[in-house]
């Protein structure tokens, strides 16, 4: 076999392999022992929508918090509202779930984020007050959010956040400009990141009225995750071997976390993909939000 034919039929494998090592089984809010929940739960997708919410994460959701209570946001122009079908329950999201999701810079997405909100309060009965689980860069689009509209959030999670940014976003930045993401890339460099985090600092959770926000990461193994198109097949070596970090695949370890928000949880098993398509991911989440 040729060396071409050997290494299509590695990533062919590592696809499948990734594509089923997400099958868990989704819980029932009673079966969890999990009191119905007071606030509506708004979802948050990260950089370029590329890492889509699964289904079994997202029936999850609707399991814990109910029918109608769940609000996918895509950080697009769009206003567009529209219910969408997750294994026989409705999920209602806002914007366009497409590719082009989460292109934009920190700012601009929180503005789209901010108008979706009002659009879903105004025609769908989002609640005044709400959760946000976000994922990835959806974590600092979120806390700009929250920064810019203090007292709305009452609690947020962030999974595979980089708080503290992504050495990857320096070390292949020019991959953005390809897809159309150079302006989001651009946000999550660390030299970026750590005036980000001196603009918005985690707020006080001990001050009433402030958002409680809480920190969940993956960790890759190496070689037996691939990602959407084989991103976190090379993403773990060159964290490894150039950085000298363990990581999800995307976002190093110590980034996932940050002072001030408590960390509730490290998922060994899920990498950076892994961490929106698994349920118990979920499940812990809502074990802190209200």
């Amino acid at each position: 076999m040729s060396k071409s034919k050997i290494t299509a039929t590695i990533f062919i494998g590592m696809f499948l392999l990734n594509l089923f090592s997400c099958a868990h089984r989704v819980k029932e809010r009673d079966a969890l022992n999990m009191p119905a929940k007071k606030y509506d739960l708004v979802l948050v997708h990260g950089l370029s929508n590329m890492h889509c919410w699964g289904d079994d994460f997202l029936l999850q959701c609707i399991n814990i918090w109910g029918p109608k209570h769940v609000f996918a946001v895509y950080t697009t122009e769009s206003r567009a509202v529209c219910e969408r079908d997750v294994q026989g329950e409705p999920l209602i999201c806002c914007g366009e779930d497409n590719y082009s999701a989460g292109d934009d810079d920190i700012a601009t997405q929180s503005e789209y984020l901010n108008k979706s909100i009002l659009e879903l309060q105004a025609t769908r009965g989002l609640g005044q007050r709400f959760c946000i689980i976000s994922h990835s860069m959806g974590g600092l689009v979120a806390r700009h959010y929250i920064a810019q509209h203090p007292g709305n959030v009452v609690g947020l999670v962030t999974l595979g956040t980089p708080h503290h940014g992504d050495p990857l976003a320096d070390s292949f930045g020019w991959i953005g400009f390809f897809i159309g993401a150079g302006d989001a890339v651009d946000n999550i460099t660390p030299d970026y990141m750590a005036e980000f985090n001196r603009q918005f600092p985690i707020p006080d959770s001990s001050v009433p009225g402030n958002c409680k926000i809480y920190t969940i990461r993956g960790d890759s193994d190496g070689y037996d995750s691939f990602g959407w198109g084989g991103e976190l097949f090379f993403g773990w070596p060159v964290m490894r071997i150039f950085y000298w970090t363990d990581s999800d695949g995307i976002v190093p370890e110590q980034s996932s976390l940050i002072e001030g928000a408590m960390h509730i949880g490290d998922f060994s098993g899920d990498d950076h993909y892994d961490l929106v398509r698994d349920p118990e991911v979920v499940i812990k989440a809502a074990e802190y939000l209200p």
